[in-house]
C-alpha cells in the first residue's frame, strides 16, 4: 500500500509541474502565434487608464510621467486614480497635477472598493487596470489594445520583467516567474490563460461585473468572469512592463501567501470553476491552479510513503527527501547558505509550498483582507 501512494504521489506532483506545462507547450506549438493588431493612428479605440493607489506619494508624479511617454495616441488615453484612503499628501499631489482625473474617500475600503469606484467613472469602453509601482514599456499600450481589439478576446494580461536581481534567492523566485509565464503563454495560444497579471491588463468595459469588497484577487475574478462569458484571456509577451524582485523569502512568503488564500476564496465563490460544462478552460484550471495547491500534501505523502516501504530503494528515496528539506529549512535560517543556487532553490521550492498550506490556514481561519500592505 505504502508503494501505491508514494507512485501516486509522485506522478501527481510530476503531472502538476512537468507534465500538464509541457502538455499545453507541446498543443501550442501547433497553433499559430497571433500578433496585435496594427491600427493608423486615427483607428486607436479611447482607452482610460485605472489606477487605484493608498499613500503612493513618492510615485504619482513618476506613474504619470511614464502614461505620458507611452507610444499611444495621448488625446485617446484617460487616466483615473482612485485614493484608497490615503494619508499621506497622495491626495494634494493628484490635486496639482494636470490632465488627469481623481477620486477619493476618507477610508480606506482596500483595491476591490476603489476599482468598483473607478469603474463607475469610466467613459471609454476599454479599461487599462495597473499599478503604481512598475514603469510600463513604451510601446507596451499598442500591443495591448492591438489584442483586446481582436474577435473573441476579452483581456489581455501584459507580461512582467524582472529586473536584474541582486541575489540567488531573487535569482530562483525570478526562475519561478519565467517558468509561471512559459505556462500562461502556452495556456494562452490553446485557449486563455488562468488569471492575468495584475500591474498590467485590459478588459472591455462592458464586461466589468462588481467586485466584493473583500476580493483579494481581482486580476484572477476579473479575467475568469470574462472567460466565462465564452470570450478569450490571452497573455500578450509584448506588453511588457518592468519591476523589482522581491529580494528575501520573507517579503516573497508574504506575496504568495496573500495570493494563494485569494485562490480558496474565488475557487469557494465561484463554484463554476469546479464545473466543465460552465468553465470553458476546466482542465488547465485544475491543472495550473487547484493541483499546485494540493502538491504540498502529495509531498508528504511521498515522504511518508517511502519512509513506510520497504527496500533499498525506498530508503534511499526517503533520504533523499529528507536531506532536501533539511537543506533548505537551514537555508531558510542561514543567509549565508544562500548564496550557492542548489541551497537557495531548495529554500524558495519549500516556501512556495508552504506558502499553499498557509494559505489554507489562512482562509480556513478567515483571516483575509482585501487591504494589501507593501513588502
Amino acid at each position: 500500500m505504502a508503494i501505491v501512494v508514494f507512485w501516486l504521489a509522485v506522478l501527481f506532483i510530476a503531472y502538476t509541474y512537468v507534465g500538464y506545462p509541457l502538455g499545453v507547450w507541446l498543443l501550442a506549438r501547433r497553433r499559430p502565434e497571433e500578433t496585435p493588431e496594427q491600427l493608423d493612428a486615427c483607428d486607436w479605440p479611447p482607452i482610460t487608464v485605472v489606477i487605484a493607489v493608498y499613500n503612493e506619494a513618492q510615485r504619482i508624479a513618476r506613474k504619470i510621467a511614464n502614461l505620458r511617454n507611452l507610444d499611444y495616441p495621448q488625446e485617446k488615453m484617460s487616466i483615473l486614480f482612485v485614493s484608497d484612503g490615503s494619508t499621506d499628501a497622495t491626495n494634494e499631489l493628484l490635486a496639482k497635477a494636470s490632465g488627469i482625473s481623481w477620486h477619493a474617500y476618507a477610508e480606506r475600503r482596500g483595491k476591490p472598493y476603489a476599482l468598483n469606484c473607478g469603474l463607475q467613472r469610466v467613459g471609454t469602453e476599454i479599461v487599462v487596470f495597473c499599478d503604481v509601482r512598475q514603469e510600463i514599456e513604451r510601446t507596451a499600450f499598442k500591443h495591448l489594445i492591438g489584442r483586446l481589439v481582436q474577435p473573441g478576446v476579452g483581456a489581455v494580461s501584459g507580461e512582467l520583467v524582472h529586473r536584474d536581481p541582486q541575489s540567488h534567492v531573487a535569482a530562483n523566485i525570478g526562475l519561478y516567474w519565467r517558468y509561471e509565464k512559459w505556462i500562461r503563454r502556452s495556456e494562452s495560444r490553446v485557449a486563455s490563460s488562468i488569471g492575468a497579471t495584475g500591474a498590467l491588463y485590459a478588459i472591455h468595459r462592458s464586461d466589468f461585473e462588481p467586485l466584493a469588497e473583500d476580493t483579494i484577487l481581482d486580476d484572477f475574478e476579473i479575467p475568469m468572469a470574462v472567460v466565462r462569458r465564452g470570450r478569450r484571456n490571452v497573455f500578450e509577451h509584448r506588453a511588457i512592463f518592468f519591476d523589482e524582485l522581491q529580494q528575501d523569502t520573507a517579503g516573497e512568503r508574504k506575496r504568495k501567501v496573500r495570493t494563494l488564500t485569494g485562490n480558496y476564496q474565488a475557487f469557494s465563490r465561484h463554484r463554476w470553476l469546479f464545473s466543465p460544462r460552465q468553465n470553458p478552460v476546466f482542465v488547465q484550471f485544475m491543472s495550473h491552479k487547484v493541483f499546485r495547491l494540493l502538491v504540498p500534501y502529495a509531498l508528504m505523502l511521498a515522504l511518508g510513503a517511502s519512509l513506510a516501504a520497504e527496500g533499498w530503494f525506498y530508503a534511499g528515496i526517503a533520504v533523499v527527501q529528507v536531506a532536501f528539506y533539511t537543506i533548505a529549512i537551514a537555508g531558510s535560517r542561514a543567509a549565508r547558505m544562500r548564496s550557492n543556487r542548489i541551497v537557495s532553490f531548495a529554500v524558495v521550492f519549500l516556501e512556495l509550498n508552504w506558502a499553499a498550506v498557509l494559505a489554507l490556514v489562512n482562509f480556513l481561519s478567515s483571516r483575509t483582507d482585501a487591504k494589501w500592505e507593501k513588502t
